[in-house]
């Protein structure tokens, strides 16, 4: 990668500490609604905004949620963790930051899309923990979105680089040395976030086996296609995206239980969306 791209990348804002101690509960299995409460407790934007989604009509409790703890009891702990990691990551990165405000936009819908994804592969497969996948997910393509936050000119010749030469999204990445999974890994080391993300953040389009996280980055890789076939890309990239050779057989689905998770996917689009009305609004 390009040594201005390190050299800035090192003086970008550091990961929030809530979605920094948020991702640290995924380790542990005795994390409870307690965990989450002294996470939010000094943080009164979030937790108005949490309760904000909660309260929300998809949800359409009869009664007002009033509680960071009554939240994860109707809602459930992974949900609520997952829907301030989308909180967190979004007012640190909000498209109305972005020079391109709706392609930011739609590179956040494909991510949430894509870490649904996650979860319901990992579902299907058995071989990952859901909301780990749900994180990987929401994480892949923050080189992308880093990018496009912080090199708006470089993303803008990116894209006149494209159209005058007519080659796929990847290939300009790779000859204008602006490589977003590159980007991504760099960020992963930068924010100290675990070995797993940023090997999806920095792999998630060449899943291989053989590496101690080549599941987990298989997992999100197929989330990815599925997002982008389901109509979920991003304004940034459009090109067709096809599954790695080796994809399905790393994550252990067939060709025919993935179209069963397709289906799935494609079911909760409109959980989806709510999600990223509510974090676009916040």
């Amino acid at each position: 990668m390009p040594s201005k791209y390190v050299k800035k990348i090192r003086n970008l804002p550091t990961l929030p500490s809530i979605l920094a101690k948020l991702i640290g509960t995924l380790d542990d299995p005795r994390s409870t609604a307690g965990d989450i409460e002294d996470i939010l407790r000094h943080d009164q934007s979030m937790t108005s905004k949490l309760l904000s989604v909660a309260n929300s009509a998809y949800y359409a409790f009869r009664h007002s949620i009033t509680t960071v703890r009554r939240a994860t009891v109707a809602i459930g702990f992974a949900e609520v963790r997952n829907i301030c990691m989308g909180l967190s990551l979004m007012s640190f990165l909000h498209p109305g930051s972005f020079r391109n405000r709706e392609a930011a936009e739609s590179l956040w819908l494909h991510s949430l899309m894509t870490a649904e994804g996650g979860k319901v592969v990992a579902g299907q497969s058995g071989k990952q923990d859901q909301d780990i996948a749900f994180t990987a997910g929401l994480l892949h393509d923050m080189g992308k979105v880093v990018l496009a936050a912080f090199f708006p000119e470089d993303v803008d010749r990116l894209g006149r680089y494209i159209a005058e030469k007519g080659v796929p999204y990847r290939q300009a990445e790779f000859e204008l040395e602006m490589d977003h999974q590159t980007v991504g890994r760099a960020l992963a080391n930068n924010w100290r976030l675990p070995p797993m993300f940023a090997e999806v953040m920095g792999r998630h389009h060449l899943p291989t086996p053989y590496n101690p996280y080549s599941e987990l980055n298989a997992t999100v890789h197929v989330a990815n296609y599925l997002a982008h076939d389901l109509g979920f890309g991003d304004a940034y990239d459009t090109d067709a995206h096809e599954l790695g050779p080796q994809s399905l057989e790393i994550v252990g689905i067939s060709q025919v239980r993935l179209e069963l998770v397709r289906e799935k996917l494609d079911e909760r689009r409109e959980k989806v969306f709510h999600l990223w009305e509510n974090l676009m609004s916040s």
